[in-house]
């Protein structure tokens, strides 16, 4: 499909793009930025070498290695024009899901909410959604089409990396390194670059920045460790901190009753399970894309380098014992889930801490704070187990979801960044209104009804914290005196019976009060965040394809775990494996010199 998307894409690009559909006046400031490229264009005229207009230019690669070095904007700033305007957006918002729907119902549609009300008040700015698409593969076909018509946003997501370089090349999207610095609040930029200035790496090409990564937090990329703690007192054993401990638990576990298993385990394991990887060294993360850097200064693959057999090896014996069931083998995740963990025929898996909503979907309640009922399920979330290391060691991504890009005919280009900013205060500024912005009743995720969006790396965490400064851990008594936002909404989840909440930023046995122990000193962040290469996009597919064949059947013993360990790395390299390890260490060596 992608392959596809891309031959279409490059067909269409050579078409030009309609303008975009902002129909403010031009400020004072636009007509000011007018002079300055006339007075530019007349230094070229004349042979003299000119430089980009702004006053503070930098390159991309300046900007992936140092980031923003001086504000035009301070924190709590942003542009309110003088008449307004109207930036129309492209996205993945399903617009009629069940809970745009709700707020509809309630006399808050999506197209005219909180946010849209809230960007129209405070900036003067009228955000239109056009078409929208919640699915990716619609979404990338119907982003294919609009070019091919003309018919873009202003500002379109694009989920795709290989297709900025296409736009890019093709003319299509505006260069916004300087864009960027020119009207970037303080606040904005903290956000962007809380967890490093390589997340910039991700939108340039050719030596350019064309897209706002989507930040998020990496948290995201954590993996936990779940486990019944009820189950625990019943066969009489404490919570497991090692691997040989948590493969007693399973084995105690799948004894209790008929038709128990010892470990949930689907055919998607190697982005479920890291966690028993870095047990014992290995370094790979959950979207598959972990390159770390070696002694000699060059980056690798982590997939296929030794540290990973340790994991293996621990899988390999635990299929081998019986604690794995075979179905399982061929079934994904949340099909697993359901089948093990739903039924209560198991008492132990791995994953991110989202699951804590698969928890609650199927009719969990936390028993922290005597909100349960005795005898009924007690899952909690515990520290990592340790294989054979004394640190476990997490894999990060600098986390972005998508890009948003701008149309090259946009009139208005830095309003869209200027939105950026005044969403950032609203829900992280000094007077944010996170109780009524981040979630609201009907819209948990009120966050994502905005247009556009980022998020702060510490918009989990900082709930967590202000919960746990709270709590007293012995009698679970939380003061509500000492609470405030975002601590106090997340408190309300909870004893509203939202037990997600509980399993995943509880004061208690939850998974981030593992990322607390842990973030963001135990974390290696991923070397590798630019635009892929040719090589990597024609033949990633089919590499995963060989490293999941292999994988599986070291796990099930039907190969020998060094030799086809080897084996594995050998097609591997010799697939392509190898081009793009050597096209992408060229890349890295421009960008880090």
């Amino acid at each position: 499909m992608k392959k596809l998307l891309a031959i279409l894409l490059a067909a269409v690009l050579v078409l030009s793009l309609a303008a975009c559909s902002g129909s403010g006046e031009s400020t004072a400031d636009e007509g000011t930025k007018e002079a300055e490229a006339q007075e530019a264009e007349a230094e070229a005229e004349e042979g003299g070498e000119t430089e980009p207009a702004g006053g503070n230019y930098q390159t991309a690669i300046d900007l992936y290695q140092n980031g923003v070095k001086e504000y035009k904007y301070k924190a709590g700033e942003f542009k309110k024009y003088d008449e307004p305007i109207t930036l129309t957006v492209n996205n993945t918002h399903d617009l009629d899901s069940d809970t745009f729907e709700a707020m509809r119902a309630a006399g808050e549609p999506v197209e005219n909410g909180r946010w849209i009300q809230y960007f129209r008040d405070d900036m003067n700015i009228e955000w239109v959604f056009g078409w929208c698409e919640s699915n990716s593969a619609d979404y990338n076909q119907k982003l294919t089409l609009s070019m091919s018509e003309g018919a873009l946003a202003d500002v379109f997501y694009v989920s795709d990396q290989n297709m900025i370089r296409q736009l890019a090349e093709a003319g299509a999207i505006l260069p916004l390194t300087e864009l960027w610095q020119d009207n970037v609040n303080e606040t904005l930029g903290r956000i962007m670059e809380e967890e490093g200035t390589a997340i910039y790496g991700t939108g340039i090409v050719d030596g350019e920045f064309y897209a706002l990564p989507v930040k998020m937090p990496s948290t995201n990329t954590y993996n936990h460790c779940w486990i019944r703690r009820d189950w625990l007192e019943k066969v009489g054993m404490d919570v497991p901190s090692t691997m040989d401990e948590v493969k007693e638990v399973a084995k105690a576990f799948k004894e209790l009753a008929d038709g128990n298993i010892g470990l949930c385990f689907s055919k998607d394991f190697m982005s479920e399970m890291e966690g028993v990887f870095w047990a014992f060294g290995g370094q790979q993360n959950s979207r598959r894309n972990q390159w770390n850097k070696q002694e000699d200064g060059t980056i690798a693959y982590a997939e296929i380098q030794d540290n990973m057999k340790g994991g293996f090896e621990w899988l390999r014996d635990m299929y081998a014992e019986g604690l794995i069931p075979q179905e399982s083998i061929s079934m994904g995740t949340y099909d697993a889930l359901a089948n093990y963990v739903a039924t209560e025929k198991c008492g132990l898996f791995y994953g991110p801490h989202w699951y804590g909503f698969q928890l609650q979907n199927f009719g969990f309640k936390t028993q922290n704070y005597g909100m349960g009922s005795e005898g009924e399920a007690d899952w909690i979330e515990i520290p990592l187990p340790k294989g054979t290391v004394d640190t476990v060691i997490i894999p990060g991504n600098n986390t972005n979801d998508g890009w948003y890009c701008i149309n090259a005919n946009c009139e208005h280009p830095e309003a869209v960044i200027q939105t950026l900013n005044a969403y950032v205060e609203k829900l992280f500024g000094e007077n944010n209104d996170f109780a009524n912005f981040f979630a609201c009743d009907l819209n948990s995720g009120e966050w994502n009804a905005s247009p556009i969006h980022v998020l702060s790396a510490t918009v989990d965490l900082d709930p967590y914290w202000i919960l746990s400064k709270a709590t007293n851990k012995e009698t679970q008594e939380v003061d509500e005196s000492k609470l405030y936002e975002p601590g106090t909404s997340y408190w309300n989840y909870i004893k509203a019976g939202l037990s997600a909440y509980q399993y995943m930023f509880g004061p208690i046995d939850s998974c981030f009060c593992y990322v607390d122990e842990t973030y963001p000193q135990n974390i290696l962040w991923n070397e590798y965040l630019f635009i892929p290469t040719q090589t990597y996009t024609d033949r990633w597919g089919s590499l995963v394809e060989i490293l999941d064949n292999y994988e599986i059947k070291i796990v099930t013993g039907e190969l020998d775990l060094d030799e086809g360990f080897a084996e594995m790395v050998q097609k591997f390299n010799e697939a392509g494996g190898a081009v793009i390890s050597e096209e992408y260490n060229e890349i890295y060596a421009d960008f880090t010199k």
